[in-house]
């Protein structure tokens, strides 16, 4: 029986299609994925950028609140310390006034609940105008000077005790009272003669333990300027002219009998010399203004045929 070769059908464009199904589908497979990959990867760069935005919206959202607090409260927190001052701090929660350290020259930051105070320890100078009474009663209006110093180690000491105002609270009643103590020692005609001198001096030692104590080192005072009442003004003039007066008066009359001595000793010692001596001195004058190539006229006539202006000696002699 012959064996009959099976035909095969011919390829048609549905068969070809059915052929190339799986190749177009890992095609668009490939795409789909290649697509979620790079959405996936555009999404995480967004997320990124978002989460990066966030933080540095949040970093200068916090720089932003730290500049406006620290603007706001600059004067109580930042504190620049010059040269002759130092800084006392006051902590609220951490046991008040520090007590064994001050700030030193330079840039101070500290917290705004608490309070810093600036102290010159520098040389001051205070002028105070006042008006004391002198022994008998009678007002002086003068000038106080006193130069002093706020002692560093000392400065929170003197916060606790006097506050930043101890300049009025103590220097300035201190060297009122040490001055009314002086002046009420003395009259009034007796201060001008002890302004520069004992009374400066005594108010001085006074002071040094009156004002500011172990605080405030008093390094000078000086009174100036000082005035009395008119009319009490116009006495003690008068009572000086008239002590000048007399003390002029004293010295006239002395110097009266030093010239009086003076003549006496010159006679004595004229009545001494021999009148021989006398007459030869003259002589002696007379040739010598002879001499002189001026023009002149000798006057001759004494009782020893001496010029005028020479002879009678033995009349002051024989005085």
């Amino acid at each position: 029986m012959p064996i009959q070769a099976k035909a095969e059908a011919p390829l048609t464009r549905d068969s070809q299609l059915d052929s190339e199904t799986p190749l177009n589908q890992t095609i668009l497979e490939q795409e789909e994925t290649e697509k979620a990959g790079r959405l996936d990867t555009w999404r995480k760069r967004r997320g990124r950028r978002w989460r990066n935005f966030k933080r540095g919206f949040k970093v200068f959202f916090i720089l932003l609140f730290v500049a406006i607090f620290v603007w706001v409260f600059r004067k109580q927190m930042i504190f620049t310390v010059n040269s002759g001052e130092v800084l006392v701090i006051y902590y609220r929660f951490f046991g008040g006034t520090s007590h064994n350290s001050v700030g030193l020259e330079g840039l101070h930051i500290i917290a705004p609940w608490d309070k810093g105070y600036l102290y010159v320890v520098r040389t001051q100078t205070l002028v105070v105008p006042m008006t004391v009474l002198t022994r008998n009663g009678i007002e002086v209006h003068l000038d106080a000077q006193v130069r002093f110093h706020a002692i560093p180690e000392t400065v929170p000491y003197l916060h606790r005790r006097y506050g930043p105002n101890y300049v009025k609270d103590i220097i300035t009643p201190g060297l009122i009272e040490s001055v009314q103590g002086v002046i009420g020692q003395f009259l009034p005609e007796e201060i001008y003669s002890s302004e520069s001198g004992a009374s400066s001096k005594q108010v001085f030692a006074n002071a040094r333990r009156v004002i500011g104590g172990v605080f405030v080192d008093v390094e000078d005072i000086a009174l100036f300027n000082v005035r009395l009442p008119e009319r009490v003004q116009e006495a003690v003039q008068n009572k000086a002219a008239a002590e000048q007066g007399a003390e002029a008066a004293v010295f006239n009359q002395r110097r009266a009998e030093l010239d009086a001595q003076a003549v006496q000793k010159y006679d004595s010692i004229v009545q001494a010399i021999p009148q021989s001596i006398l007459v030869q001195k003259g002589i002696e004058a007379t040739l010598e203004l002879a001499k002189s190539p001026n023009t002149k006229i000798i006057v001759m006539g004494g009782k020893d045929s001496l010029p005028l202006v020479l002879g009678n000696v033995p009349d002051v002699v024989t005085k």
